[in-house]
């Protein structure tokens, strides 16, 4: 069985794949899991939802890697408002072609977090 990890952005994007994703790829062996990008912590109580900085969805995506080291780990965000430090960021700003942009942004995540079992 496969198993991928899905850092997402907001509610929508969770349950979108615990209903519809996770079921679907569940007939093909896929296990796939989403959490929400950790956004603060007080006390015992964890916030959870948005993307204020990369800096929020990195440290989420190198915990996860870092503690299931044999799943494979994707992020489902809104391309909408994506936070102005992300890497690749201003190039994708120049790209007219929002596929291209996209991909710009992809590239440059995965070249950020420098694991091969990352799939922007």
């Amino acid at each position: 069985m496969t198993r991928v990890n899905i850092i997402v952005e907001g509610q929508t994007e969770e349950t979108f794949v615990r209903d519809v994703l996770a079921p679907y790829l569940g007939t093909s062996e896929v296990y796939v899991a989403a959490r929400r990008v950790l956004t603060s912590k007080r006390g015992d109580k964890y916030f959870r939802g948005g993307l204020a900085n990369y800096s929020l969805p990195k440290r989420d995506i190198e915990m996860w890697l870092s503690h299931d080291r044999t799943a494979w780990l994707t992020t489902m965000f809104d391309f909408y408002r994506l936070p102005s430090d992300f890497p690749g960021y201003e190039a994708a700003l120049q790209c007219d072609d929002p596929y291209e942009a996209v991909s710009i942004l992809e590239k440059s995540m995965k070249s950020d977090l420098g694991s091969q079992r990352v799939l922007p």
